[in-house]
């Protein structure tokens, strides 16, 4: 696990569970240009508890910390990756079997008087689309679509030109890391630089209306806006979301 060794930080009443280190660092930037305008998401603390088999781990290791009464919220953040309905119902399931409550869809929040943990708020987003209704892909196509500067889709057309004979079958395997970090190449700014490190040099527009689905989650995981649907917890593992088809980005 990167990012920082502490789970839950004292003071900190609202905890982020994110997959990654490039999320974890990505989030952080997000959060420090929003805590400029909104002071209260100084409140949340972000984690990275590494890959998405560890999520488990994570929840499970929360009440054996010192400061778990005082936490109020736990927000999840991962990638969707090739099938976003198997990453819905892989989040329900980690919060189901460790005793917290189940949101019914991604980006809402839910309380359960009946799960062991009742007073905790939970919620979770996926990337890309970090709404309601969810589509396969990662942060690194989010990262894409929020790409800051006047000419970042003409150089995103180039990018896609010199890959596009790459793009075939049996061609690369993780073709969403190879489309940002391309753009990344192709600049004198960005150049060889991680998400993180992009993030904090102004590579992506953080007023972008792909994120404001998100902006919202977050406000809402702090009691400040209602949720995108009705995100009462369901304790059947079946799921309401919209998911709509896409290749991995």
């Amino acid at each position: 696990m990167g990012g920082n060794k502490k789970i839950i930080e004292s003071g900190k009443a609202h905890l982020i569970l994110c997959e990654g280190i490039d999320a974890y660092f990505f989030l952080i930037n997000l959060l420090a240009n929003i805590k400029l305008r909104e002071l209260e998401f100084e409140e949340f603390h972000v984690y990275d508890f590494g890959g998405n088999s560890n999520l488990p781990v994570a929840l499970k290791s929360l009440p054996l910390d010192a400061n778990f009464k005082k936490l109020k919220s736990v927000s999840i953040i991962r990638d969707a990756e090739r099938d976003a309905q198997s990453a819905v119902q892989s989040v329900q399931g980690s919060l189901r079997d460790t005793g917290f409550a189940v949101p019914k869809t991604p980006c809402c929040s839910a309380h359960d008087e009946s799960a062991k943990y009742p007073a905790i708020k939970t919620g979770f987003v996926l990337f890309p689309t970090c709404s309601a209704s969810c589509k396969s892909g990662t942060l690194e196509d989010l990262c894409v679509d929020i790409l800051a500067g006047e000419n970042s889709k003409s150089v995103l057309v180039d990018v896609d030109k010199a890959l596009a004979p790459y793009m075939k079958e049996d061609g690369l395997r993780r073709p969403h890391k190879n489309r940002l970090h391309a753009y990344f190449s192709f600049t004198n700014k960005f150049v060889s630089m991680k998400i993180g490190e992009a993030a904090r040099s102004g590579a992506f527009s953080w007023d972008s209306p792909q994120i404001e689905s998100l902006k919202k989650f977050l406000r809402e995981m702090l009691g400040k806006a209602p949720c995108e649907t009705d995100g009462s917890s369901s304790s059947s593992s079946s799921s309401s979301l919209l998911v709509e088809k896409s290749e991995e980005g």
